[in-house]
């Protein structure tokens, strides 16, 4: 009977409910938990066709193609995806035109507190001699093609425009490098190499860079600045957005909405702006913010979904772990995944909303996590 399957859905929800709120107080991470917990959402997920902004059972008139484009299910990693690869700490992770993963890594150069001196600038210049952009093979796992030897010396930030050209950033050589598509020498580079600086000219440690559709560049200045330089598409400085913020760690543009979101890490929180593409009255002007995330070190969109991965923090500080928020309904957290993420650094989202991809520092992991999707496109 209907009212027989509401019963056990209900029941199933609070279980589930329980079950959350004791892996939360305990802190249980034993996998008998945890599996009964991934099961109860897997239910969820496959029969009572949970997703954004749809909880619980669905009506039947909801089953509308169009309402679930935006939508973002949930993200159930796919274990041993990249256990053939080799890999330094991995800092970015964006995916190309096709849809396969495409990683920045430092081979075995390590970020650590002997890194920089005092001014910022990196003490032991030493080239990375491996190739540090690697293309994945999303459904393998395995390195398709690589570029990028000889020419980095601590890589960070990873981002792949509308038209596929690679932007990378360097914190040791403060610079930010564009890559047409296809090619492996660099067709733009802003900053000054290895002098770090606060103007339209130089950056310190820049961390990630968000590219319009309109060709302007957003570049996220980072660890030592905290603001975010605007470029036009030939790189010539525009203006700065300055906040309140504490590293400045990823930034992701939603054109559509005209705001930019950034990831203050060590202020514990996402805030997003006004990118000013459409509507210059509103540029850098703040449209929300969301805390409680703990230290945000990545953060991605897709349709109205924000998804944000959040690193070690404080005792009082939520468990490191990926979240998925709903700008379109007061930020509201929807989801919460990846309970075995251990030091996530960044975040991608397949462009056919499929696939979440996870590149984490020690250990040094590129993770997938296959997005399961309501219910009614199954049956």
């Amino acid at each position: 009977h209907h009212s027989d399957i509401l019963t056990v859905s209900s029941s199933i929800m609070r279980l589930s409910v329980g079950c959350f709120a004791l892996v939360a107080v305990i802190g249980v991470t034993q996998g008998a938990v945890v599996d009964l917990v991934n099961l109860v959402h897997q239910y969820e997920d496959e029969i009572l066709g949970r997703s954004v902004g749809h909880p619980g059972i669905r009506d039947q008139g909801e089953e509308d193609e169009g309402e679930q484009l935006n939508d973002i299910g949930r993200p159930v990693e796919v274990h041993g995806w990249d256990d053939n690869l080799k890999l330094g700490q991995v800092s970015a992770v964006d995916v190309n035109l096709d849809d396969d993963p495409v990683i920045f890594h430092r081979g075995p150069i390590v970020w650590n507190a002997a890194s920089f001196d005092k001014k910022n600038v990196l003490k032991e210049k030493k080239v990375v001699k491996e190739d540090t952009i690697l293309t994945l093979d999303a459904d393998k796992g395995k390195v398709k093609s690589s570029f990028g030897s000889g020419l980095f010396y601590m890589p960070h930030g990873l981002k792949i425009d509308q038209e596929g050209n690679t932007w990378v950033t360097d914190v040791g050589m403060h610079q930010v490098f564009k890559f047409t598509r296809g090619e492996t020498k660099p067709s733009l580079v802003l900053g000054e190499k290895f002098v770090p600086g606060n103007d339209a000219d130089h950056f310190c440690k820049p961390t990630s860079v968000a590219v319009a559709s309109t060709g302007q560049i957003f570049v996220a200045d980072g660890y030592c600045n905290n603001r975010i330089a605007v470029y036009d598409s030939a790189g010539k400085h525009l203006h700065d957005i300055r906040g309140n913020w504490n590293v400045v760690h990823s930034i992701v543009l939603f054109e559509q909405e005209d705001i930019l979101c950034i990831a203050d890490r060590e202020g514990k929180k996402v805030e997003c702006l006004g990118a000013g593409l459409k509507s210059p009255q509103f540029f850098g002007q703040v449209s929300s913010t969301v805390s409680d995330l703990g230290r945000v070190y990545a953060i991605a969109g897709r349709g109205t979904a924000l998804l944000a991965v959040n690193g070690k923090g404080s005792y009082y500080d939520p468990p490191t772990r990926g979240v998925t928020l709903d700008l379109a309904n007061d930020n509201q957290l929807v989801d919460t995944w990846g309970d075995e993420l251990v030091n996530p650094h960044d975040v991608a989202i397949a462009r056919a909303g499929d696939a979440v991809y996870v590149v984490e520092i020690g250990p040094n992991a590129v993770r997938k996590f296959e997005v399961v999707t309501p219910a009614a496109e199954m049956f």
